[in-house]
């Protein structure tokens, strides 16, 4: 599979047929969209496109590290590579927030759009998040990575042998692959959208599944489920025994989720 760039944003496209755009979370890359998508059989008849946002993975950071000039280079990105075609877009955390500006800004494109754990105010000190919890199953053997199993605690509910190694292989690329300064800098002063009031404005057609984890410590889910359950178009699934990780903590139920919704959404 052949990495492929434009104006500073690496990327890769799989398949052909109607399009899907994939946005990871801060910290990570394109890893923790493409290989836990890739093992979905169901979206084998879908055109993927996976890229690394600005300072992640193997894109480039850019010269201000704020989320408008991120966004701005998103909708450069879309409008040379998908152009006016009709597509849909699936985001977690700061990429459900991006996400969630795309689909605001092509109101008329965007079909449907996936969100788990999506960040939905910026501003950290305003957000009403979660306590994390822990369930611990199977005995685990750390072999390798010893100094992320800390991380790989605070961040998933579900604690055994596969969630362990699904961590490994989903968010322990992205994070060491992340420019820290640059995503310090975006943190520290510019993490918010201009527009980010007007982020509950999406295209009237525009089908919206949102998946949150109720032990959510870094977006929480309590706003988000005030801001969506408003949208008619909208389908709102709250998972116990998940938390931030939701797809490392609830894999089988995102899979179930995401294939309704873009097999189902011009029902």
């Amino acid at each position: 599979m052949v990495l492929k760039q434009y104006n500073g944003i690496q990327y890769q496209d799989l398949g052909e047929g109607e399009l899907i755009l994939f946005l990871h979370g801060l910290f990570l890359d394109k890893n923790s969209t493409q290989i836990f998508f890739e093992k979905d059989s169901q979206i084998s008849n879908f055109k993927r496109i996976y890229l690394d946002l600005p300072g992640m993975g193997d894109s480039a950071i850019i010269e201000e590290p704020s989320s408008n000039a991120i966004f701005k280079k998103l909708v450069a990105f879309i409008n040379h590579i998908i152009g006016e075609k009709s597509f849909i877009v699936y985001g977690h955390s700061y990429g459900g927030y991006l996400a969630q500006a795309i689909a605001h800004h092509y109101q008329n494109q965007v079909s449907a759009m996936f969100l788990t754990c999506p960040v939905v105010i910026a501003d950290d000190n305003l957000r009403i998040t979660e306590k994390h919890k822990n369930e611990f199953g199977d005995e685990i053997k750390i072999t390798t990575n010893d100094t992320f199993f800390s991380d790989f605690e605070a961040m998933n509910v579900k604690i055994n042998e596969t969630s362990w190694l699904a961590y490994q292989e989903l968010i322990l690329p992205g994070l060491q692959k992340a420019n820290q300064v640059f995503i310090g800098k975006l943190q520290k002063n510019s993490y918010g959208l201009s527009f980010e009031k007007e982020l509950d404005h999406f295209g009237s057609e525009t089908k919206i599944q949102v998946v949150l984890g109720r032990y959510d410590h870094v977006v929480g889910y309590k706003q988000q489920l005030a801001l969506f359950v408003q949208k008619e178009n909208a389908d709102i699934t709250l998972l116990s025994s998940a938390g931030h990780n939701i797809m490392i903590d609830q894999p089988g139920t995102i899979y179930s989720l995401f294939n309704k919704l873009i097999n189902n959404k011009n029902q």
